[in-house]
């Protein structure tokens, strides 16, 4: 707490020297860094506190509106030059921190990043000294900073995998930590981050930060793994929860979701998990023939059935297609059953065998559903063809008989 309230009065110190909304231009400092050719200029031309009309001063204080930069920096004028790890913390924290600032300001930001970030691992870190961790220009940048939507954002969604690679991915800085480095080669071959880094699907994959938080960035706890998963896969956690099996993860202290599917290699689950071979997910805890094995048995099985008749269901309806029968009513029925699987082995999660059949009884009737329409369709065609066939003997006995009768009857005169 002592930490924190220090924090906030030294971040008072960088209110003072706020330039007003309107000043764009970033004085004379900008004007000198400018004819120095300065690299910085060209990354505050895109920088959304220099859009917001805040200059130079706002962070680094001194007085811009002169062109020399030893009278810029005298005393007396709050000059504070380059920044500490610390100090930079405490410098956006001074705006980003205080409410009626921001209000005025983007009244939709959070203005509680501080204070997380003081919770944060980095943070934690930070406060004891250590001086190698993140903090905001670690992600954000300093002199570019871009809005979180802005696809040239470190922050961006796509794009903060990398950014928190830039130091977790590096073996040499993060050695002194004992902390892995292959998060980001895992993650970019998991289902998360194919969906993220191929797909570019930005609203529906998640990121580090979606499941470490951002600001408050931390490993997640043992007991808050089903409820972080469970953001967006909230029906499977619902189903976990209620299982028998969640009060032995808990018992255990097994880290529940993590436990089968592992944590950034998360690949897609497969039936063959569920078989008796070694490095299926259920063989990791259960021995064959205990009741977890059993179970896992049932749902292989049953899996493999119904999958068996989904070849049946395609092979008939494509002979009745091709014969020319229409089998749109059969298709419905073989999708409502398509769906089914997909709710049953989502229904694994519940590790009851009652709740499994009541599906598996439904997924079987629109199986059978849309086999009776293809046979259906299949005698239909059969029925027409002899039909047609009755028809066509009976056409031509009639014509037969017709040109009989024309033979005997007298020539015209």
């Amino acid at each position: 707490m002592k930490g924190f309230v220090t924090a906030l009065l030294l971040a008072c110190v960088a209110l003072t020297s706020r330039v007003k909304a309107d000043d764009l231009s970033g004085g004379e400092c900008l004007e000198c860094h400018l004819e120095i050719e300065d690299p910085i200029t060209e990354l505050w031309k895109d920088d959304v506190h220099a859009h917001a009309g805040i200059g130079c001063d706002g962070c680094h204080g001194g007085d811009s509106t002169k062109d020399d930069s030893e009278l810029a920096k005298r005393s007396g004028s709050g000059y504070r030059g380059q920044f500490t790890p610390r100090q930079i913390v405490l410098s956006c924290g001074g705006c980003h921190a205080d409410i009626e600032y921001m209000k005025a300001r983007k009244p939709l930001l959070s203005v509680d990043q501080l204070e997380k970030y003081w919770t944060s691992q980095h943070g934690k870190l930070l406060a004891k000294g250590e001086t190698r961790v993140a903090q905001c220009v670690s992600c954000h940048g300093a002199h570019g900073v871009r809005e979180v939507n802005d696809p040239k954002s470190p922050v961006y969604a796509a794009n903060v995998p990398a950014t928190c690679a830039h130091c977790h991915a590096d073996a040499e800085y993060m050695s002194e930590f004992d902390i892995a480095t292959n998060q980001y080669d895992e993650y970019a071959q998991s289902v998360h981050g194919k969906a993220l880094l191929e797909k570019n699907d930005v609203r529906g994959a998640p990121a580090c930060n979606d499941c470490h938080g951002n600001h408050g960035a931390a490993p997640p706890s043992i007991d808050a793994i089903t409820n972080i998963c469970g953001t967006c896969h909230s029906y499977n956690a619902e189903l976990f929860l209620g299982s028998p099996l969640a009060p032995g993860f808990k018992e255990k202290s097994l880290a529940d979701c993590v436990a089968c599917h592992g944590k950034h290699l998360i690949t897609h689950a497969s039936d063959d998990w569920l078989e008796d071979e070694p490095g299926g997910a259920c063989r990791k805890c259960h021995e064959t023939g205990d009741e977890g094995s059993d179970l896992a048995l049932y749902y292989a099985d049953t899996l493999g059935s119904i999958r068996q008749s989904f070849d049946e269901i395609d092979e008939l309806l494509a002979r009745a297609e091709v014969k020319g029968m229409d089998v749109t009513e059969g298709e419905d029925y073989e999708q409502a059953a398509r769906q089914g699987l997909l709710q049953a082995r989502t229904l694994i999660h519940a590790f009851s065998k009652p709740v499994m059949e009541e599906k598996v009884t439904d997924i079987a009737q629109n199986q059978a559903a849309a086999l009776e329409v293809g046979y259906a369709q299949l005698k239909a065609f059969d029925d027409r063809r002899r039909g047609l066939a009755i028809s066509t003997l009976l056409l031509l006995l009639l014509t037969i008989g017709v040109a009989i009768k024309i033979r005997t009857l007298p020539p015209l005169e």
